[in-house]
């Protein structure tokens, strides 16, 4: 008896080592493009790459950005996604593990002799109750396979959190200095229409007095309703970009709160962009595809694994009695264990097929991850070159706004001492309004230009 007991042990303790037979590859990390530079020179030290929230000095924008992380419906979502993840990885882990049930059962009947005769019945009372052990040894490691392959799941879910992330504080950030920048430009029509109400009565004026041709009441009357209709363009716009920014929090229709206008706003000028060999581990969508691609890559092996015949193995411990009275005794026990051997022998390629598609579904991933990969590196030279772009723009829009304000200066003094027509005042009243209106829209790109940069080298989520 003895003996017996000793071979099946032993047989288990062989088929608990052949669970190390596990059959595909061992993932490695795909090969990302090489040879890559950008255009524009920077510092490759991106230790100093600080967080969103030091970024900016903006105490109202921190709070936006903050309000943005902890209420936005897109980001809880992701945050619900996550969770969903960590638990189906969960359940596919248990997998691995013997499954320890209960059953338990109480009845009786009564069948005519007949009735027995062919088991149509039950005669008298029964009373059973099993502990049931299941286990399905992982010889080939499928459910290995098909446990990594959740955990790169979830983990992949994790770093699209953090992409999302990234691009909402990105898209916050934007919208506000475009809120910024249509305040500024909002404030300039009004300060510029208080002028032209002014050459409107001082011409309207001179006109009664027939010092001027009426045209010239006219021209400036025109310049006057065309500043007054750029005001509510504006307005419209601003509840538009506040809702915008609202939606982004979580929250309804309002207004936003303002901080620093944009020329107030102090933004370091050194941004450490890295060697773009460190974008693969700083951007959360990177690592987010990159995970997805080891995802599939452990389903071709769970595929595989599916092709060759599974082992479980089946224990019922437990008592059976049909009297109550000798239902936990001796002569009730039960004790029984099972082995099940069970694979494909012929179906039409089914299986192999299968692991042919999760190959293609591998490719399909692979490349969608070198596109993002390559998508990125474009993304920080665009990135790069907006910032030194806008900067420069800035820089000429500035010096055009100084040149027109002193071009308007001259033009009035010449059009009062007769030397000119108001159609010179005109075209440089209008050259200054555009100026400045090009000027905060530089501004406003060159602040927005240091978000997408940020955006871009994956840093300053946390």
């Amino acid at each position: 008896m003895k003996a017996k007991y000793s071979y099946q042990l032993l047989f288990i303790g062989a088929l608990a080592a052949g669970s190390g037979c596990m059959v595909g590859k061992k993932y490695s990390k795909p090969e990302a493009p090489v040879a890559i530079t950008y255009r524009e020179p920077a510092s490759t030290d991106t230790a100093a790459l600080i967080k969103w929230f030091e970024l900016y000095q903006d105490t109202v924008l921190q709070n936006i950005i903050h309000a943005t992380i902890d209420s936005n419906r897109d980001l809880l979502t992701a945050a619900a996604r996550i969770e969903e993840a960590r638990m189906q990885s969960a359940i596919i882990k248990a997998n691995l593990y013997p499954q320890l049930n209960y059953t338990a059962s109480a009845g009786g009947g009564h069948a005519g002799t007949d009735a027995q005769k062919v088991a149509a019945g039950i005669q008298g009372s029964s009373f059973n109750v099993f502990a049931v052990l299941d286990w399905e040894l992982d010889i080939w490691g499928r459910l290995r396979h098909n446990s990594r392959a959740a955990v790169a799941q979830f983990l992949s879910e994790v770093h699209n959190r953090n992409a999302l992330q990234v691009s909402l504080i990105a898209e916050v950030a934007s919208q506000y200095f475009l809120l910024r920048d249509l305040d500024n430009r909002l404030e300039i029509a009004h300060q510029t229409l208080v002028g032209r109400k002014e050459n409107t009565r001082i011409i309207s004026d001179r006109f009664s007095k027939g010092y001027v041709a009426e045209i010239d009441k006219l021209q400036a009357l025109q310049q006057e309703y065309v500043v007054a209709a750029t005001i509510p363009a504006l307005q419209r716009q601003i509840v538009t970009i506040e809702n915008t920014i609202r939606l982004l929090m979580g929250m309804g229709p309002g207004t936003v709160p303002r901080g620093y206008s944009n020329f107030n706003q102090v933004v370091s000028p050194d941004i450490p962009v890295g060697l773009p060999s460190t974008l693969l581990e700083r951007r959360p969508d990177i690592m987010a595809a990159e995970k997805s691609v080891q995802a599939a890559f452990e389903r071709v092996g769970a595929a595989q694994a599916n092709r060759l015949p599974s082992l479980s193995m089946t224990g019922i411990l437990g008592f059976a009695s049909p009297q109550l009275s000798t239902f936990i005794s001796s002569s009730g026990f039960v004790a029984n264990g099972f082995g099940d051997i069970a694979g494909p022998l012929f179906n039409f390629g089914q299986r192999k097929n299968a692991v042919l598609a999760q190959r293609q579904q591998l490719n399909q991933v692979y490349y969608q991850y070198q596109k993002t990969v390559l998508g990125a590196f474009g993304d920080v030279d665009n990135a790069l070159t907006f910032y030194r772009t806008f900067n420069e723009e800035f820089d000429l829009r500035k010096a055009q706004v100084e040149a027109a304000q002193k071009a308007l200066i001259l033009s009035n003094a010449r059009y009062n001492n007769g030397y000119t027509s108001y159609v010179e005042v005109i075209l440089m009243q209008d050259n200054l309004f555009d100026a400045q209106f090009a000027e905060s829209q530089a501004l406003s790109g060159k602040l927005t230009a240091v978000v997408q940069l940020y955006k871009a080298l994956g840093g300053g989520w946390q």
